[in-house]
């Protein structure tokens, strides 16, 4: 992330951008994916910080935003201008390069989706036998072709079957259709069958896919001490915290 993009972040954060500005950027934010991603991590890394470091180094922090943006602001004042750097301003620059440091760092230490999930093989369907469609599904959710699972689960008429909502809302999940994941996972979760833990505990990688941390942890205290996923669950509660 380059410098001009943080304090982007930062002003809208602090609500110091103007209504032009603000609708602008939260138009940015709901057309380029990229940027919403980065402002996401951005949220929950200046959580992070607020919530693991001392109250002298979010001090610390804000004074270095501060003098970054005026100094960034100058340099758009001054866009054809050669500006000499004195001393102060490099040990300025240096700050702000061990601040930046530090989010990347943060940014990298928090948990991704991708390190957790790990959805066994789908065999809900012999070589020979059943709906075409659900071969099909199979076949591209074995394959991690999430996106044509998806598509041949929709095709099937009765999708009641625990195990088989089990495996569409993963597909689901893996493209991003998170609300209808959610209700499949939960329709299971409230049943009683052996994917029960299941659901609860790919509720909780949705969620983190999302960057809703609190509502992972929810879900992730849900699951019972002899779910087959309690060990990560566990694992993935540490790191969150």
């Amino acid at each position: 992330m380059n410098e001009e993009l943080y304090i982007t972040f930062e002003n809208y954060f602090n609500n110091e951008m103007s209504q032009e500005e603000k609708l602008e950027f939260e138009n940015q934010l709901q057309n380029d994916a990229d940027i919403q991603q980065k402002f996401e991590i951005y949220k929950d890394t200046n959580q992070f910080l607020e919530t693991k470091f001392s109250s002298e180094t979010m001090a610390f922090k804000n004074n270095l935003d501060a003098i970054s943006k005026e100094h960034f602001s100058e340099k758009a004042a001054n866009k054809t201008k050669v500006i000499a750097f004195k001393p102060w301003q490099y040990a300025v620059a240096a700050s702000v390069a061990v601040l930046f440091g530090m989010w990347f760092y943060m940014q990298n230490s928090i948990p991704q989706y991708g390190d957790y999930s790990n959805p066994e093989t789908a065999m809900f369907v012999e070589r020979s036998v059943g709906d075409a469609n659900l071969k099909e599904a199979q076949n591209a959710f074995n394959a991690k072709d999430y996106k044509k699972a998806a598509t041949s689960f929709e095709k099937v008429t009765d999708l009641k079957n625990p195990e088989l909502q089990y495996f569409y809302a993963i597909s689901l999940i893996e493209t991003d259709n998170y609300a209808k994941s959610e209700t499949l996972l939960n329709n299971i979760k409230s049943g009683t069958s052996v994917y029960k833990e299941k659901a609860t505990w790919y509720l909780a990688l949705s969620n983190l896919k999302q960057k809703k941390l609190e509502d992972c942890k929810i879900y992730l205290k849900q699951i019972s001490a002899d779910a087959e996923d309690y060990d990560k669950a566990q694992e993935l509660l540490k790191d969150l915290d």
